[in-house]
């Protein structure tokens, strides 16, 4: 049986997909990409080669998270704060793990960013509330699941260098959501399979 990332695809495609709730939002968005603007832009940098191996930085190039395969420890992914504390870590299996410290114990990745029924978008778990990633054109768009006018909370960008961007409204870090969707962009940009 082969096993694909269905987002893999994502910064390379022109196809639209519609996830059902949430209207499309594409050229209407109420979101800038200024980094004077209230949103907060993340960029995914000094990959080697790849997003698994990166520094996540900020503001002035101000340096958040690094994340880390270190070969020293097959088989698992760290995601590392500032200060160099362990914040998330992920275990490559068959049926990949992740866990996040002080949010939600290992747990199947496949549970926490399920697949819809349909393949059009993944339900992410945080806190008991859920959200939702689309694809929307070139990007992968955040929004709150089930509200009828569903507020845009960020987007997962990947530019023509090769460099991933997640850009976050003051909204969605104020909600503590920072770290979870650092966590989901390295899992949804890293090509390997994570169902």
């Amino acid at each position: 049986m082969s096993h694909v990332n269905p987002y893999a695809a994502w910064s390379n495609s022109n196809v639209r997909f519609a996830v059902p709730g949430v209207p499309s939002v594409h050229g209407a968005l109420p979101f800038s990409a200024d980094p004077s603007a209230s949103n907060l832009i993340f960029s995914f940098t000094a990959l080697k080669p790849t997003i698994l191996n990166c520094t996540v930085t900020g503001r002035n190039t101000y340096p958040y998270f690094k994340i880390t395969t270190d070969p020293s420890l097959p088989g698992y992914s760290a995601a590392k704060n500032a200060d160099g504390k362990v914040i998330a870590l992920i275990e490559w299996k068959d049926r990949p793990l992740v866990e996040i410290r002080d949010l939600f114990s290992k747990q199947r990745v496949s549970d926490w960013l399920a697949l819809s029924p349909d393949a059009s978008h993944r339900i992410m778990k945080v806190n008991g509330l859920q959200y939702i990633w689309a694809p929307q054109k070139s990007t992968i768009c955040l929004y709150p699941a089930g509200t009828p006018t569903p507020e845009l909370l960020g987007r997962i960008c990947k530019g023509d260098d090769g460099i991933v961007s997640l850009e976050l409204t003051s909204s969605a870090v104020a909600a503590g959501l920072l770290e979870t969707c650092v966590v989901a962009t390295v899992l949804l940009q890293c090509g390997r399979k994570i169902d």
